[in-house]
């Protein structure tokens, strides 16, 4: 357990961390709205102190090796590896006893971290190690089924399970349960790509040391592909209740319940068994008698079944009413009317201490609910909620582009005021946001509309306010109302962003944001802070779907930045400039080092992941957090030493020196990987364009694209990379726009074919 002051020191990175990704999230094009953003959040509460929760210790009751050789006298040394050696808690053992010495159905309601998992993992081995002794564990059939509320639990228990059989075949037991976890993710059988069956497999040979091919052939413990549960159904089996159903009407799943395969079924283990009431609860209910009546028609016959549930909330009266009403539940639940009795009922046992230490600390993180501007002495500030201080305007909220950071004023649609609140409900008859981009003066023109930072009021020429006229004048503002989407659905967004025409997704959005960036962020820095022995993050969620959303969005997230930060540890080994070649060779070491690739990809395979991960990098469509768009990385172009220049650039009206006119074709040239219009070298081991983007690849015409898909023009009038990128970047040369226009296309045409 770490120190308080440890934890102190956690809060802090933690918060930092959380900080620096709001900044990023949310970046202000405006360097003074920048700066105050960052500071509003320093001084806004996003994470309260941490509370200590006293720990909660209970009665310790035997060993549960000592329970082991006490049910099976002289025999127990082949099970005691799976056993741990330190005291169990009193109702662990209660549970053991009742289970399996008792064959009692039972009902485990303690609290978290109680050890719920050894009161029903320990009879299930216990009897799983009797039949191995009666030699009946050889013949077919699932012993017992664990469902679990979340796969992220089944996980858990995975690997509990894998470390017993570890420890027992390492140990040179004849003991050799087997288990294995059915759930949407498990392969089908090694050619199973979609659901990584070769990572899957990887891990399994590198948990039990299953070197070479005779190793493999060996009957495993631990089965982790469908068709190895058909074949031979495992002793313990993981899964969920959705997959449970699916399983029950599959005739190719029908080897783990039919053909004689039922009669050694015993177990049915319902973890977190408060989740399953009401509605939930019957469906649960019925799904637990269908099985049970499968598997009496699967060679059950009238063997009764031990049931166990598990909560650490499902009650905690434990008055002989509360047990009975428990009781009650679970018998209703399993389908068992008789089956469940308040003497069956398992509490924990308290035991008193007199210096209880913190067992456990609680972060509390707050969200951001927006975002809003007070002009205050005359300059515009950020403020993190709508209450502005006595000396400040009234807080007007906004919203900033995506990619190039301009922020727009924001309020009700149809208002003559940004200070009402737009309505965000699709219901409502007045649903949708009305945007106001603000403009310079030298920008505005005499029919723009001109917003009073003041009050929000908006007007023509100068809005209808009672702010005082001498105060307010200089808190005008003229801005432009913003086209939003004509798709009912959508009329709370922008169709792009007016300054730098930015469309991915909601391309101009408020300053709020999900749960699942931020949880994410929070639970990676946290899992960077633990010891490599207790790594490990549990994520809950009100719901199934946000739990396996959560999931997918930490994993897929993962996946999108690792290669980044890969390719800066790469860069920050070399000294300055570095080729591409260069750069590849030390990415694929520190690939190596990582372990980033399975050890069944070949080198050629390695070799086509990092030129991708370099390639995806150089043409990212996410510019702004990028390497190079957050300054930490550039790519340049090396132009040939011996390449002609052309005379146009070194002569009037330019008069480049040789060293700019290099420098603006290679920027030039560059310019062309930023819209995606590159080509790779066509090497055996470069990727293709499919695994590099998900956007389409263009190529460059001399001529008009004349209508052509995903086709830029180089100099021609109507779409010239040329022209448009000279306007922008030399804008007093003294040249018209349209002769700059002409003159940037002769350059191409003449010279630079």
């Amino acid at each position: 357990m770490p120190s308080e002051n440890q934890i102190q020191e956690w809060h802090e990175v933690i918060r930092t961390r959380y900080e620096n990704y709001l900044k990023t999230s949310f970046y202000f094009k405006d360097t003074a709205l920048r700066e105050s953003f960052a500071q509003a959040l320093r001084e806004y509460e996003l994470m309260k102190k941490e509370i200590p929760e006293p720990a909660r210790s209970f009665q310790s009751g035997d060993k549960a090796r000592n329970l082991a050789k006490e049910y099976f006298r002289g025999e127990s040394n082949p099970l005691l590896p799976a056993l741990r050696e330190g005291d169990l808690y009193s109702h662990q053992e209660e549970a053991i006893r009742l289970v399996y010495g008792d064959k009692k159905n039972v009902v485990v309601a303690t609290g978290t971290a109680s050890g719920k998992t050894e009161s029903f993992l320990y009879p299930i081995l216990f009897e799983l190690y009797r039949q191995h002794r009666a030699e009946k564990l050889s013949e077919p059939g699932v012993r017992a089924l664990i469902l679990y509320p979340m796969n992220a639990l089944a996980n858990d228990q995975r690997e509990r399970l894998g470390n017993i059989c570890k420890a027992l075949d390492e140990a040179g037991s004849a003991f050799r349960p087997t288990f294995g976890q059915y759930i949407g993710q498990t392969p089908e059988n090694r050619q199973d790509r979609r659901r990584n069956a070769r990572m899957r497999e990887e891990e399994r040979d590198k948990r039990y040391h299953r070197r070479n091919a005779r190793m493999r052939e060996e009957d495993p413990v631990e089965l982790i592909f469908r068709e190895e549960m058909r074949t031979k159904p495992p002793h313990i089996l993981l899964t969920n209740y959705s997959m449970l159903e699916y399983l029950l009407i599959r005739p190719d799943d029908s080897p783990l319940f039919d053909n004689d395969n039922g009669k050694h079924w015993q177990f049915i283990v319902l973890d977190e068994a408060h989740q399953y009431r009401g509605v939930k609860g019957m469906e649960m209910g019925m799904l637990i008698r269908r099985l049970k009546q499968r598997l009496r028609a699967g060679g059950r016959g009238d063997k009764a079944f031990r049931c166990i549930a598990t909560s650490a909330t499902i009650s905690s009266d434990k008055s002989e009413e509360g047990k009975a009403a428990v009781a009650q539940f679970a018998g209703e639940l399993f389908g068992e009317k008789d089956g469940f009795s308040a003497e069956n009922i398992v509490f924990g046992k308290r035991q008193e201490s007199e210096k209880q230490q913190p067992s456990r600390f609680h972060l509390f993180m707050r969200a951001l609910e927006g975002a809003f501007l007070v002009r205050e002495n005359g300059a515009d500030k950020v403020v993190l909620n709508r209450i502005g201080s006595e000396n400040s305007a009234r807080p007007l909220e906004i919203a900033l582009c995506g990619e190039c950071g301009q922020h727009y004023y924001v309020g009700q649609v149809g208002s003559e005021s940004v200070a009402k609140e737009a309505v965000r409900d699709p219901s409502h008859e007045n649903f949708g946001v009305d945007f106001y981009l603000p403009l310079l003066e030298e920008q505005s023109t005499k029919n723009n509309l001109r917003l009073c930072r003041r009050c929000g009021e908006i007007g023509k020429n100068s809005p209808d306010c009672e702010c005082d006229e001498a105060d307010s004048a200089a808190d005008l503002v003229p801005v432009k109302k913003c086209e939003a989407h004509k798709e009912e659905e959508r009329k709370d967004q922008l169709k792009k962003c007016e300054v730098c025409g930015y469309r991915r997704g909601d391309p101009v959005r408020e300053i709020v944001h999900g749960t699942d960036g931020p949880n994410v962020v929070i639970a990676t820095a946290l899992h960077g802070l633990l010891s490599e022995e207790n790594r490990k993050i549990l994520a809950f969620a009100d719901n199934r779907q946000e739990a396996a959303f959560f999931a997918l969005y930490a994993e897929d997230g993962h996946r999108k930045i690792l290669p980044r930060n890969l390719i800066w540890r790469a860069l920050t080994h070399g000294n300055g400039e570095v080729s591409l070649d260069g750069l590849a060779n030390s990415l694929q070491k520190i690939c190596d080092d990582k372990q980033v690739f399975f050890e069944s990809q070949g080198a050629a395979d390695r070799e086509r992941e990092v030129r991708a991960m370099i390639y995806r990098e150089a043409v990212t469509d996410q510019r702004r957090i990028s390497l190079e768009g957050v300054g930490l990385a550039k790519w340049f172009l090396k132009l040939p030493k011996g390449l002609p220049l052309p005379q146009e650039m070194l002569n009037p009206p330019w008069n480049f020196t040789e060293a700019e006119a290099r420098l603006l074709i290679a920027v030039l040239l560059d310019d062309l990987r930023i819209r995606r219009a590159v080509h790779f070298p066509g090497g055996k081991n470069d990727p293709h364009w499919k695994d590099v983007s998900d956007y389409p690849q263009f190529s460059v015409h001399l001529n008009k694209p004349r209508g052509q898909k995903n086709v830029l023009g180089w100099s021609n009038p109507q779409r010239s990379i040329v022209g448009d990128f000279l306007v922008r970047l030399l804008p007093d040369n003294g040249l018209k726009m349209n002769e700059k226009k002409r003159t940037g296309a002769r350059l191409d045409a003449r010279n630079l074919e």
